[in-house]
């Protein structure tokens, strides 16, 4: 028993042939172009996603920066304040201690003033004194 080819087989392969050709056309190239076209779509998304989180970093980057910069010109700020402060303090404790010193002293001065007046006035009134009971004592 042989094959035969007869004119069933050639219909039937024709009408394949013909189903292929219009399925092909009408939905195998459609729907290859649809998965082509959906593929670029989520590359350039993920393309664009990767450049906008790069892009992101980047920018959280340089805020950082600029915060540390920040934090460092305000430490460095704080210090030069501090140490202005402690020098206006040091100035004024200075000029309190001279200004004190200088009081002391005027009043150490009139301290002795006040010391050799009241001697000059002792050695008078003691020389009145000693007369006095010279002549109690005496008489």
């Amino acid at each position: 028993m042989f094959l035969q080819i007869d004119l069933t087989f050639l219909v039937t392969f024709f009408i394949i042939w013909v189903l292929v050709f219009i399925l092909r056309r009408t939905f195998f190239k459609p729907m290859v172009k649809i998965m082509r076209d959906r593929d670029a779509q989520i590359q350039g998304d993920r393309a664009a996603s990767e450049e906008k989180t790069r892009s992101y970093e980047e920018g959280l980057q340089e805020v950082e920066r600029t915060l540390r910069a920040a934090r460092q010109a305000a430490e460095k700020t704080r210090i030069e304040m501090e140490d202005a402060a402690l020098r206006e303090k040091s100035h004024l404790v200075a000029e309190a201690s001279a200004a004190a010193k200088g009081e002391v002293e005027k009043a150490k001065a009139k301290l002795q003033d006040e010391i050799d007046r009241l001697r000059r006035e002792l050695g008078a009134h003691a020389e009145t004194m000693a007369e006095r009971i010279e002549k109690r004592l005496l008489n």
